[in-house]
């Protein structure tokens, strides 16, 4: 490792990487990736379930997909409805892998072991990082830094880019199943029994192989949860035993982590740095799904990286114009959905079967939307299955519209 680059990444994740896989590609500035794990495939964190812009549109190879999905399954406590939304399941720590290995092959640098601990200033900008490997102190400087550490947020944090303490945190489980799976679909649950605050999941992974899991939102949870003894691990373990369309005969890797959510529309660029991913807030808010919209922000950061590097300007000014894009691109929309999805997650059982039998009579283009993150406010009070003991919740989502 260098004591200097043009940029230096701070995490290697589906974000990190493909900023640096962007970087690389189209141009020959010097890169690096710090991450802390041993190895990329170390990440356990995501379950690996994304859709066409991601693996047709960032070129992804069939060789980290684990399957496709025909469609989505919506069910509530009751009901039950098949979306037409093709999916795909990756395989996640070879879909890291991959990314890092496109970016060696371009020119750059992986580098795991390492953790970054905080920003080096030089006249008022962030000018590097410090960081720590094999128990040595190191200072490493850039042109620009990338804040891309996920949910630790670790420079971002410390900067007051996002302020975990005022984001909802979330969290999440999977068991990666061997055994019988019946489905060819993904399905997700929307049921307080078996997701107290949040939703349940089973997809197909390839033959014999399947993924199930549970996430909720803890404001949710601590609402809707009927044993506050019965932790995560409770609940996955009943998901996984409990339905007779597939039998679990040995469970391979279990996935686990946690989010922190708010509208997304944070400060994302500073003198001499750039934010993307989970490090500042980019998962969705609706359905909490963060491979998509942290390649995203990636491919955005990206591409005013360049002109700033180009120009010898990485200055907040110069950097703006990403922030500015993701908040004209996604923060509307991110807001109102985080709206939502506060119903959603406290949604009473009998709105639940509402919601999924709306979403049951959504046209295409509607569904497009849905899974684009595009809903426009009609389609949003389609969805909706209002009731008057709601309305005691609008002071608190005013807040977020």
């Amino acid at each position: 490792m260098q004591e200097t680059y043009d940029a230096v990444v701070a995490g290697g994740g589906p974000s990190g990487l493909q900023f640096a896989r962007e970087l690389t590609r189209r141009s020959a500035f010097s890169v690096a990736v710090l991450e802390a794990h041993d190895e990329l495939s170390d990440n356990d964190k995501s379950t690996g379930g994304t859709f066409d812009q991601v693996v047709e549109g960032y070129d992804i190879p069939d060789s980290v997909v684990m399957a496709e999905s025909s469609g989505v399954v919506f069910e509530g406590p009751s009901t039950a409805e098949h979306l037409e939304i093709p999916g795909y399941v990756l395989d996640f720590p070879n879909f890291l892998e991959f990314l890092g290995t496109e970016v060696e092959d371009a020119g750059g640098e992986v580098h795991t072991g390492v953790r970054v601990t905080e920003p080096v200033y030089e006249r008022g900008s962030i000018a590097g990082v410090r960081c720590r490997a094999d128990g040595t102190e190191r200072t490493v400087s850039a042109d620009l830094v990338v804040d891309a550490t996920g949910d630790s947020a670790v420079l971002t944090d410390q900067l007051g880019m996002f302020d975990r303490d005022s984001a909802q945190r979330g969290i999440g489980k999977e068991y990666e199943a061997v055994g019988t799976f019946e489905l060819d679909e993904m399905l997700f649950r929307f049921d307080h029994f078996d997701a107290p605050g949040g939703y349940a999941w089973a997809f197909p992974a390839g033959d014999g192989v399947f993924k199930v899991g549970v996430c909720w939102i803890d404001d949710f949870y601590e609402r809707h949860n009927t044993d506050a003894g019965r932790r995560i691990d409770d609940y996955v373990r009943r998901w996984a035993d409990s339905d007779d369309r597939w039998e679990v005969d040995s469970v391979r890797e279990v996935h686990a982590g946690q989010v922190y959510s708010n509208n997304s529309i944070n400060t994302r660029a500073v003198d001499g740095l750039l934010a993307v991913g989970d490090a500042v807030s980019s998962i969705n808010p609706l359905f909490g799904e963060g491979i998509r919209p942290g390649m995203e922000s990636a491919e955005m950061a990206a591409d005013v990286a360049l002109a700033a590097l180009r120009a010898g300007d990485t200055s907040r000014s110069g950097l703006a114009p990403y922030e500015r894009r993701w908040n004209d691109e996604k923060g509307g929309a991110w807001k109102l959905q985080r709206a939502v999805g506060e119903l959603l997650y406290d949604f009473a059982p009998v709105q639940q079967d509402r919601f999924v039998r709306a979403a049951g009579g959504m046209s295409p283009r509607q569904l497009d939307r849905l899974q684009r993150y595009e809903l426009t406010i009609p389609d949003l009070l389609e969805l909706y299955p209002f009731q008057f003991s709601d309305l005691w919740k609008a002071p608190a989502l005013a807040r977020h519209i």
